[in-house]
């Protein structure tokens, strides 16, 4: 990335960041007796913040200077379109896992335990990261009530006597405690899951998804035969079958392409690239495709991809059209939107420039 790049204002914390990460270094070479140099350390999470509408709660003052001197109203950086959820007016980073590798090489990275993880980070000064709403069982982290849950963040931030009627977080994250323990992962099984409240689901019509991914699932077994080939006993479908799969198949992909979905892409791409026209109308259709199609194989029975080219073709086609569609419908409103939010960042950008000249 372009060092002047105004990758949502994270210039403003590069000076936490750098402090952060080389005290969870001295901390890492502690707590494994690592006398010599430390290769590799990463600290992975996300901003957030830079939004809370809150009548009581003034608007950030800050400013993010980038390397070319090219100021940034905090209060004018969008991390998320969506009205909700909503955790301060301040720019905030909040931190979800630490990797490292001693040599610093990639095959050698190892990636924290929860309990690793809280430990370290619990000494590092005014880092921010993911502490346990609940422990126990996968049965009873299930059962947690994501549909009513009220982000904790702003009361975290020294918000709490201002709520935000309606403020709900997107959702938990369900981790064995020993992610990362190779002894773990090598089991094949998931340890990580991902509770979305249906409010923020990527999906045009969420209620309906568990019936679309159960019709697809039964049209797959009833298609489904063995064959052997090159030796190996290899799952394929009847050709008879395909035009239900494909029906099925292509319900259950359109149904992940939703303006929540869009909204979430934008966030990753930004303002600014799509005002300059770096980022155009197409490429964002064919970003959306990609992600709705990457949650549908996530989803999908492998058996689907020993169909033939032509019907993985029609399915890639379906959902770049969907997604071409749906923004033809948002777009110009989406830009319409984007242009006034920038054009506030400009005048403020005028007024503080005016009264510095002053």
């Amino acid at each position: 990335m372009d060092p002047s790049e105004n990758f949502f204002g994270y210039h403003l914390l590069i000076d936490d960041f750098t402090a952060q990460v080389r005290a969870l270094c001295a901390l890492l070479k502690r707590k494994y007796g690592v006398t010599g140099r430390m290769g590799r350390v990463v600290l992975h999470g996300e901003l957030f913040g830079a939004k809370y509408k809150h009548p009581l709660v003034p608007k950030s003052t800050k400013w993010c200077t980038l390397p070319n001197k090219k100021r940034i109203p905090i209060a004018g950086v969008e991390i998320q379109s969506e009205p909700f959820p909503q955790y301060s007016p301040e720019l905030h980073y909040f931190a979800f896992d630490v990797k490292y590798s001693v040599s610093g090489d990639e095959e050698d990275v190892v990636l924290l335990p929860f309990d690793d993880f809280t430990e370290v980070c619990a000494q590092v000064p005014n880092l921010l990261y993911a502490k346990p709403l609940v422990r126990g069982t996968l049965d009873e982290c299930l059962a947690f009530d994501v549909e009513n849950f009220i982000t904790p963040l702003p009361a975290l931030l020294g918000l709490g006597n201002y709520p935000l009627e309606g403020n709900l977080a997107e959702g938990v994250v369900i981790r064995h405690v020993r992610r990362g323990d190779p002894a773990v992962e090598s089991s094949g099984v998931s340890t990580i899951i991902k509770l979305r409240c249906s409010s923020f689901m990527e999906l045009k019509h969420p209620g309906k998804q568990q019936e679309l991914k159960a019709t697809f699932l039964d049209t797959v077994r009833a298609g489904a035969l063995q064959r052997v080939r090159r030796g190996k006993k290899v799952t394929v479908l009847a050709d008879s079958m395909l035009p239900k799969l494909e029906a099925a198949a292509n319900a259950l992909l359109l149904n992940n392409v939703s303006e929540g979905r869009l909204s979430n892409v934008l966030s990753k791409i930004g303002r600014e690239p799509l005002l300059t026209g770096e980022v155009t109308q197409e490429d964002v259709a064919l970003m959306l495709a990609q992600d709705a199609l990457k949650d549908f194989l996530k989803e999908t029975d492998p058996v689907v991809l020993n169909t033939s080219l032509s019907f993985r073709k029609t399915l890639i086609r379906s959902v770049y059209f969907a997604a071409e569609e749906l923004l033809q419908g948002e777009w110009n409103r989406m830009m319409d939107r984007l242009k006034a939010s920038q054009a506030e960042i400009d005048a403020a950008i005028a007024a503080q420039e005016k009264a510095e000249a002053q």
